[in-house]
């Protein structure tokens, strides 16, 4: 009995022990070698708090920036940074450390006992540094962290794969010292390409890169680091400033080794990603926390890299990616499939078609009681309702346009099809030529599906119910893609007969 009493005291201490201990702060110091505003350094930023948030940890974070992508890191620049630090930061003693890429790596490795306490020895933490050589440098016991490392060989790969006959790749960077490191390694892996021709193209100005770019037509460029690119008045240019000047030159196909710089115009590729770094980091800020040690926590050498591509971007280059890699790539831009797209957006589509509808029999109706009415009115109402029928058709145009449906409405008694531009562009029909030709869906019908088609129609016609199916279609390229496909009719008068077709695409 005494035994019993004793162990359970015992675990009440432990218990209790392990309260208070969660409800103490954990205070981390982050330090980011560029702007708060600098994608790369915004993602792993992000996904470091949000993935020591999801802990049952109470962190206090300070944040700090060296902003070197914008400002020349001086011995008196730094010297004057680290008597900030030490001003700022008297009173404050961090459990931890946190820094992004190599600049602030090396301001810490140097000076971190020089700014903090030196009560305790703290750990540092660190992601997306490109110099290798730190791994060797940096004392195992204090420091632990994600390197970065841009892959060539995928890359390489890619360009094969979307262009067999490229011999010459050229690399675009902005002659920072992170730059001369990826560099570095690039040349180091040339050996592995014999068959290929690596062209460098380095400048802080943006005006000599573009001198220096090929104009020979389908040239493959892949994107390094951009982000210290300056304009000739000597001002440094955002990453998305940059691309879209660059993509000014239209013979270049643009990919990049970042996922930073996946802005308009760049396809994608086998790229470093910030969210990974910071999530890797903040793993290894949980394994330390949980043994309060960072024996046996090593630093992840093998970058956590990932295919990334921009659906618009690969459809307007018209290269076209294996399903191999798109299985396992990160594709932004690109629609949810129908059903993925939320079943609730079918049903307001029809909401709203039949909001059109009702409103449309209601003013019609409207109409005809007052057409003994004066002339002025009657026009004041006529134009009253086009706006309203203006508006509501844009709320469907830009409902099919986010949601990239066809839209195709066949006048049974005209015999004249109206086509959506969406539809047309799927299907590859230049729509300054396309004629009002009620057969033409027929010619991109799988030759299988045509008599479905046809008996979908006529069920429709003589239920006047929607119905829905699967079937094929093809586009003048021969392109073959899954659809599906509602069917409904419009009665508006009994001597008017309105067949609608709306169809999402599916590859």
């Amino acid at each position: 009995m005494l035994i019993s009493l004793k162990l359970r005291n015992l675990l009440f201490f432990i218990l209790l022990t392990f309260s208070l201990s969660a409800s103490e702060k954990t205070t981390v110091f982050m330090l980011h070698s560029y702007s708060e505003e600098y994608p790369w350094t915004k993602g792993q930023h992000s996904s470091f708090i949000s993935n020591l948030n999801k802990i049952n940890v109470h962190f206090e974070f300070y944040t700090e920036y060296l902003d070197s992508k914008r400002l020349e890191l001086t011995t008196e620049y730094k010297n004057n940074f680290i008597q900030y630090l030490k001003l700022k930061y008297a009173n404050i003693n961090p459990d931890l450390i946190y820094v992004t890429d190599d600049n602030a790596l090396k301001l810490i490795a140097e000076n971190h006992n020089k700014i903090f306490l030196k009560e305790r020895e703290r750990p540092v933490f660190f992601s997306g540094i490109n110099d290798l050589s730190m791994h060797n440098i940096l004392p195992r016991k204090t420091f632990s962290g994600v390197y970065e490392v841009k892959e060539i060989k995928p890359n390489i790969e890619l360009i094969k794969q979307f262009s067999p006959q490229t011999r010459d790749i050229y690399f675009i960077g902005d002659d920072s010292e992170t730059y001369q490191s990826i560099k570095k390694e690039l040349i180091l892996q040339e050996k592995d390409f014999t068959t290929m021709n690596f062209k460098y193209i380095s400048s802080q100005y943006i005006s000599i890169i573009l001198q220096k770019l090929p104009n020979k037509p389908r040239s493959f460029v892949l994107l390094t680091t951009i982000g210290n690119l300056k304009d000739d008045n000597n001002n440094t240019l955002q990453p998305k400033e940059s691309i879209s000047i660059i993509k000014q030159n239209q013979n270049l196909n643009i990919l990049s080794m970042e996922d930073a710089y996946m802005y308009e115009g760049v396809i994608g590729g086998y790229m470093t990603s910030a969210n990974k770094q910071g999530e890797e980091a903040a793993d290894l800020v949980i394994q330390y926390l949980k043994r309060n040690s960072l024996e046996n926590i090593h630093s992840i050498l093998k970058s956590p890299n990932i295919y990334m591509f921009n659906w618009k971007s690969l459809t307007n280059s018209r290269v076209i990616l294996s399903e191999y890699i798109a299985r396992n790539a990160l594709i932004t831009g690109k629609n949810a499939t129908f059903i993925e797209t939320n079943t609730s957006m079918l049903l307001n589509i029809l909401v709203i078609i039949m909001i059109i509808l009702i409103l449309g029999i209601l003013i019609m109706y409207v109409v005809k009681r007052k057409k003994y009415e004066d002339q002025d009115e009657k026009l004041k109402k006529l134009a009253s309702l086009r706006t309203k029928l203006y508006i509501k058709n844009q709320l469907i145009h830009n409902t099919f346009v986010l949601g990239k449906i066809g839209y195709w409405r066949l006048d049974t008694n005209k015999d004249k099809l109206f086509i959506s531009e969406e539809l047309l562009e799927i299907l590859e029909i230049d729509y300054k030529i396309y004629k009002d030709d009620s057969e033409i869906l027929y010619y991109f019908l799988n030759s299988n599906d045509k008599k479905l088609f046809s008996e979908k129609l006529s069920e429709v016609q003589s239920s006047h119910k929607a119905v829905s199916f699967n079937h094929k279609m093809t586009t003048l390229n021969k392109t073959v893609f899954n659809v599906s496909h509602l069917l409904y009719t419009e009665n508006i008068e009994q001597n008017i007969s309105v067949l609608v077709g709306i169809i999402k695409f599916e590859k």
